[in-house]
């Protein structure tokens, strides 16, 4: 965007030429001319490999030859910046401003030393001073717009990423980037009809087809999301994320046999992916093909041993096959990498009891209660386990943390509170509340019942549930 110089590139046989020639005079401490081009291409080079203080003593020595070039010393406050100098690049600045107060990139890298320094406004300020300046502002809207994302201000960030799009349609970079504001400023559905918009004015936009998928996708409007992924398909046959998409979308539906069908497509474009084998599990595991679902899991591992999701869905499919030992180590793998992750946590407590192992399911459910704090399944999960344990200490405090975090008016809560109330022989208070929770959800006292069987055997308690017995 701001090439100062108008010749095409240097082939890298010139460029290396040029490097030598340049190593040659800085290591004999002698002296030749560089032009203003070559000097650009040389400390392009330096600065393309991170070498910053080479580049500026390069920069340095092309303002020796060349003082009044306002590029240099441009390219020495960049360097200054990238240096970590930010008081010397402004100074520089401040000089290349009074030779050239109306050069574009002058207030360009103004506004990215202030961006730097979190100075979100001056940025702004210095960005819109290069836009009125500008024959190509594209990107400078772009970097505006960057400016009031950091500030959280999506709708303004959302006007100039528009402005970016009007100068520049193939801005893709753009697109992409307003379908994030969009959703963040909680504008999704609006996206849709700008989108469409743009393909009233381009049929083909394969970017706005993309987005507006992915937009109905976020709406739960499947259907429509995978016509729009289906328009994409037809202009770009090998876009690899549109198939990923429409499968999502197929799976959201249930439509596993479909999804997998359209994953297994992404292979076809692209290498094998260790999310896309990871959602071929999920399908698979929802289409009970336990041997298959495994399989993908494992790729997905294989490729990304990080992916914390493949690993607990390994440990899964070995627990649906009573595999205890095998599921608690893979969970186990999967929590190592996401440790806070409060359903990895809650999932493993899960298969600890099944597993038998009772003491080691409370301390993965009460750490699942620390991570989830308005998980309520967990604390009555863990209501039962401290029952089993015939800690009637540790059921109390459960019971009431449930009652205090939830309270008594949730039908599921109140079965619980009912049950330890005839636990601890508080038959009159476990009546009313009984009573209660029988009124708001007459089948919970299915699981009322199943957790302490000998209730069946009271009959105040199961005449008060006949009694309640809604039509």
């Amino acid at each position: 965007m701001y090439e100062e110089f108008d010749d095409e590139e240097m082939s890298g046989k010139d460029a290396a030429k040029l490097m030598e020639r340049y190593e040659e005079m800085i290591n004999k401490n002698g002296h030749s001319f560089f032009d203003e081009e070559e000097f650009d291409e040389i400390i392009s080079i330096y600065t393309d490999n991170r070498a910053f203080q080479k580049a500026l003593k390069a920069a340095e020595l092309a303002l020796d030859q060349h003082p009044y070039s306002v590029i240099f010393l441009v390219r020495q406050a960049q360097l200054y910046g990238a240096s970590n100098q930010i008081h010397k690049a402004f100074e520089v600045l401040l000089k290349a401003e009074s030779f050239e107060p109306n050069n574009e990139e002058i207030w360009v890298t103004k506004g990215s030393l202030f961006s730097h320094l979190n100075e979100h406004d001056k940025a702004i300020h210095s960005f819109k001073q290069a836009i009125k300046i500008s024959q190509d502002p594209d990107e400078i809207y772009m970097m505006v717009a960057i400016e009031y994302e950091n500030k959280k201000d999506y709708q303004k960030a959302i006007y100039f990423l528009k402005k970016a799009v009007e100068n520049n349609t193939g801005n893709e970079l753009a697109l992409f980037e307003l379908a994030w504001c969009f959703e963040e400023a909680g504008m999704v559905r609006e996206s849709i009809a700008y989108y469409n918009e743009l393909i009233d004015l381009d049929p083909y936009s394969v970017s706005a087809w993309y987005n507006i998928g992915v937009a109905h996708n976020k709406l739960s409007e499947y259907e429509e999301a995978i016509s729009a992924f289906d328009f994409c398909i037809a202009i770009e046959e090998a876009f690899s994320s549109a198939y990923f998409n429409k499968a999502n979308a197929l799976a959201n539906q249930e439509k596993y046999a479909e999804a997998i069908e359209v994953y297994m497509q992404t292979f076809e474009y692209e290498e094998p992916d260790a999310y896309t084998h990871y959602y071929l599990g999920e399908c698979y595991e929802k289409l009970e093909n336990n041997k298959l679902a495994l399989q993908h899991y494992q790729k997905a591992v294989k490729i990304d041993p990080e992916l914390s999701p493949a690993w607990l869905g390994i440990g899964v499919i070995y627990d649906i096959d009573e595999s205890y030992i095998e599921s608690l180590y893979y969970i186990k793998k999967a929590i190592e990498i996401e440790n806070n992750n409060g359903e990895f946590w809650y999932i493993y407590g899960d298969v600890l009891y099944r597993a038998g192992q009772l003491d080691e399911s409370v301390v993965a459910y009460l750490k699942t209660i620390e991570l989830e704090k308005d998980n309520c399944e967990v604390v009555l999960d863990l209501c039962l386990v401290y029952y089993e344990l015939g800690d009637i200490e540790g059921l109390r405090e459960t019971i009431s943390l449930a009652v205090q975090t939830f309270g008594i008016e949730h039908p599921a809560v109140a079965y619980r509170y009912a049950a330890f109330c005839f636990i601890i022989g508080n038959n009159k208070e476990g009546m009313v509340v009984l009573e209660s929770a029988l009124f708001k959800d007459y089948q919970g006292h299915e699981g009322f019942l199943e957790f302490e069987p000998t209730f069946k055997l009271n009959t105040a308690i199961m005449n008060i549930i006949a009694s309640n017995t809604q039509i």
